[in-house]
């Protein structure tokens, strides 16, 4: 809270605005920040400019007066631009709408001051910092790409520093590389053209050359403010600012277009030292989202790579994350496809005591950008009528997980599956408590001993989750480990009324691989202990198939689960509750690792009537039994 007396004053400034539904009187506001802004520390912030140059040769007198003059009407008060511009700033770092839109109402009309795009420009920067976006519309609505281009200059040449009420947020190392894009900045100069401000090339007079000489300083300054948005977080401002981003492009190309297929020389250097800055922010952005686990954001970033206009990109993003789900006669089918990057972090190296490197380096990262998990599950559905009572058995046809677009190297696995979790629960009442065929499936092994024991890659690579380790020792006996990887669970949920089926990743040797901390095991020959294991692909020693994906069918997890409902709801329609979680797992050869997961939700109609085939739900339950 700023109990300072500009933070009380704007408080009070904007209750009123709230109370009486109209403007903001933001007298008081402006009176308190004439006193903050002759501060000896900020007058270098503005005595540059040119209304206060005795040799006033950039700005005519006449034209500033004018301009003043009709600030001061929609103000209230007649005040010069460093006020206006410090009261924007410090009513936008405390989120104060109604006044922000009356400082900014009445700054618009001072268009032939250097001070209206400096002090809009921090303002901005406060909106990226603070994350509100409401507020940063609002800044930008009266603005156009000529103001967009004064604003990239003056944080160009200007030191944000000396300012100490805004934060950029950037490391050192950062910083260095922000610094070297404004040496690739064009030189330039300022001449107004009726009543407006505007930027010039400083060695040309030809329009083309300036409006490219513009661009260079727009794309820069949208870039300051992504990377800001970016370093605290903020979603909605980062994505707000890219469909800016991409509006300038867009602008860019077509003024290409328009010169039909003439192109002079400097307008072609000035567009390639344009697209360095922009390629330039698009890597620094890259890694700062990756660095401080802002995924989210990232893809985002990588989104833009695959599209190419604003509307494709809105199209691509609001289908990222998919789940639908259908039921046909005696079959249930679940599809999920999410990228890997929006899945929820699990557990990470970050989690362990002793951290090394706090930070996430972009190179783990940048194979998962690509990445999606697919999930495509299948459920045998019974529905036997009998005299007293309607059973409806569940089963599985299969469960198959795979991530598209994998890396598997010898120095880094692709995100391989580690848990799968489906849950059924009627959401109509039913007669019975869920019954389970079993409680688990658990692995048979046959194991030989040899001596001088080393692990062999003849495995067998299947699509299904089968594997086998050759252990061969130096006599010339040998033995074999047969056996599933995972282990499948039932148990009941929801006080008994729904079951679950949990699949877990496990070792040959019985033990479940932990997705939370996998660079536990010691063990030199264990197959989790990545770091240690022999320099072959992951997928020959790892239980998955080919394409670094898991299929689980019904006849190898033969367990099924079943409820009884009322003979009177024959015909009916009952709705079931189809509930789940994916865990995938990433683990690098020098100790990076990563587990996420993604859970889903959908509901699914069944009708009462004769379907599947009851006698098989019955046969497995005997062979269960037995």
């Amino acid at each position: 809270m700023d109990k300072t007396e500009i933070g009380q004053v704007l408080k009070a400034t904007e209750r009123g605005a709230a109370k009486s539904g109209e403007e903001a009187d933001v007298q008081d506001v402006l009176q308190v920040a004439k006193k903050e802004i002759l501060a000896p520390n900020l007058r270098n912030l503005w005595q540059d400019a040119a209304e206060f140059s005795n040799a006033n040769d950039r700005l005519s007198k006449t034209v500033y007066d004018r301009a003043q003059k009709k600030m001061a009407d929609i103000l209230g008060l007649s005040v010069e631009g460093q006020v206006v511009g410090h009261a924007l700033v410090r009513a936008t770092e405390g989120g104060y709408f109604n006044t922000v839109h009356k400082l900014r109402k009445g700054q618009a009309e001072l268009k032939c001051s250097v001070l209206t795009p400096r002090f809009l420009a921090f303002a901005l920067l406060k909106a990226a910092e603070t994350g509100n976006d409401d507020i940063l519309a609002e800044l930008l609505r009266l603005t156009n790409s000529a103001g967009m281009a004064l604003m990239g200059h003056e944080l160009a040449k200007f030191k944000e520093d000396g300012y100490p009420f805004v934060h950029t947020s950037l490391t050192k190392d950062w910083q260095k590389t922000v610094a070297s894009f404004k040496t690739l900045l064009p030189p330039t100069t300022f001449k107004v053209q009726y009543e407006n401000l505007e930027l010039r090339s400083a060695n040309s007079d030809q329009e083309d050359i300036h409006e490219a000489t513009r661009s260079c300083f727009q794309i820069y300054f949208i870039w300051r403010l992504l990377v800001v948005a970016g370093c605290n977080g903020h979603g909605s401002v980062f994505r707000e600012l890219l469909i800016k981003r991409d509006e300038l492009n867009i602008r860019a190309t077509e003024g290409q277009k328009a010169l039909l297929g003439y192109e002079h020389p400097k307008v072609a250097e000035l567009s390639k030292i344009r697209s360095r800055i922009d390629d330039g922010f698009f890597q620094l952005a890259l890694k700062v989202t990756a660095k401080l686990g802002m995924d989210r954001l990232l893809y985002e970033l990588y989104s833009t790579l695959k599209t190419v206009s604003i509307q494709d990109s809105k199209k691509s993003n609001s289908s990222a994350w998919r789940c639908t789900s259908r039921a046909q006669f005696g079959l249930w089918e679940v599809l999920m496809e999410v990228p890997v990057l929006l899945m929820e972090h699990e557990g990470s190296y970050q989690d362990e005591k002793d951290k090394k490197h706090l930070l996430r380096r972009y190179h783990y990262v940048k194979p998962i950008l690509p990445q999606i998990m697919k999930l495509n599950v299948q459920f045998n559905i019974s529905v036997d009528i009998q005299p007293n009572f309607i059973e409806l058995n569940v089963g599985i046809n299969h469960v198959r997980v795979i991530v598209d677009d994998q890396s598997w190297e010898e120095k880094r696995t692709g995100h391989f599956p580690t848990r799968v979790a489906l849950s059924v629960t009627p959401a109509t009442a039913s007669m019975t408590s869920v019954t389970m065929t079993g409680s688990s499936t658990n692995t048979s092994y046959k194991v030989g001993v040899g001596e001088q024991v080393r692990v062999g890659v003849s495995a067998a690579v299947k699509a299904t989750p089968t594997f086998g380790i050759s252990v061969a020792g130096g006599k010339s006996s040998s033995s074999k480990i047969e056996g599933k990887p995972w282990r499948m669970e039932q148990l009941p949920i929801y006080n008994e009324r729904g079951g679950s089926f949990t699949w877990i990743l496990s070792n040959l040797h019985g033990a479940s691989f932990d997705r939370l901390d996998p660079m536990l095991y010691e063990e030199k020959k264990s197959i989790w202990q990545f770091g240690k294991r022999i320099p072959v692909n992951p997928l020959m020693v790892l239980p998955f198939g080919t394409n670094g994906g898991v299929n689980f069918t019904g006849t190898e997890f033969t367990d099924t689960l079943s409820w009884r409902f009322a003979k009177d709801l024959e015909n009916t329609m009952v709705m079931f509750n189809i509930e789940g979680q994916v865990s995938t797992t990433y683990i690098t050869q020098d100790t990076f690792w990563e587990t996420r997961v993604v859970p889903f939700e959908t509901k699914l109609e069944q009708k009462l009537e004769p379907c599947g085939d009851p006698a098989a739900g019955d046969k497995k339950k005997k062979k269960k039994k037995k």
